[in-house]
């Protein structure tokens, strides 16, 4: 029997592979040996903002096209190019879709109303509680994509700088969260076919703080596990906007050429990517 495709997408706003890598991190590690990592860089015209990042993640395709220049999200193009989640509740409206977010405008901006869980974690809640109820929802219900964001790294980042020791504890701490999520994965039913992808909206330099086009600055990566992808690989030809992509072919989503995404999933052969 065909097991029934699940997506879930981590968002770690503000880190870096080489810190996560530092950090000893096992939650990661054990992803990054189970499936595949592959390190990127945000395009030269895309701000290296949050705004932009996300929007660029979970719409599948670039500023020129969707518009978020910052973090006020104004002239986002969101009705021509909507999130993921959106996009597939759309082609399959019997879908159940969640969005978790700590950093609210995610939830409360990006995210339409087609998906049927939308949450801006209270900030006293912040990424613990983000977490909880991600775990809740996949313990509890019967979701069929995901989208969380943790915001603990990018705070560390913009207090200490991505060279400090608070980073990496950051870093710890997202690590642990992200641990939780994947054990409640691993313990849905045997009949469900789960892919689970980590990534970033960019990076941090190392006297703390984003938004110019320096490399650290621009550093983003992906880790994916799940869709039959090897365990160990390593690839340099994936980018952001390929996470909503393969989000979408996963969960057996037609991607429409008519949809102008920027992004193709994984499996494309690399001379068409």
């Amino acid at each position: 029997m065909p097991r029934t495709p699940k997506v879930l997408v981590i968002g770690l706003d503000g880190a870096l592979l080489s810190r996560i890598e530092d950090a000893g991190a096992p939650h990661l590690a054990a992803l990054m040996a189970a499936g595949l990592t592959a390190p990127s860089r945000i395009e030269p015209h895309a701000p290296t903002l949050s705004g932009p990042g996300w929007a660029t993640v979970l719409t599948g395709v670039w500023p020129d096209k969707h518009h978020v220049r910052d973090n006020t999200f104004s002239g986002g193009r969101f009705a021509e190019y909507p999130d993921f989640l959106s996009r597939a509740s759309t082609a399959a409206p019997g879908l159940n879709t969640c969005a978790v977010t700590s950093w609210a405008p995610l939830a409360e901006t990006v995210f339409s109303a087609k998906v049927r869980t939308r949450v801006a974690t209270p900030r006293a809640e912040y990424d613990a509680g983000t977490t909880s109820r991600v775990v809740a929802e996949l313990r509890d219900g019967a979701p069929d994509a995901l989208f969380v964001q943790l915001d603990g790294i990018d705070h560390a980042g913009h207090e200490h700088g991505a060279a400090s020791r608070q980073y990496l504890e950051a870093i710890r701490g997202a690590d642990a969260h992200v641990g939780q999520l994947v054990a409640a994965v691993g313990a849905r039913p045997a009949d469900e076919d789960w892919l689970v992808m980590v990534t970033a909206d960019h990076g941090h330099t190392d006297t703390g703080g984003h938004g110019g086009p320096s490399p650290q600055e621009s550093r983003t990566f992906l880790i994916a596990v799940g869709g039959g992808l090897p365990p160990g690989s390593v690839r340099d030809d994936v980018r952001m906007p390929d996470v909503a992509a393969c989000a979408l072919a996963h969960l057996g989503i037609a991607l429409d050429p008519a949809w102008g995404l920027d992004g193709r999933p994984l499996h494309t052969p690399a001379a068409t990517r």
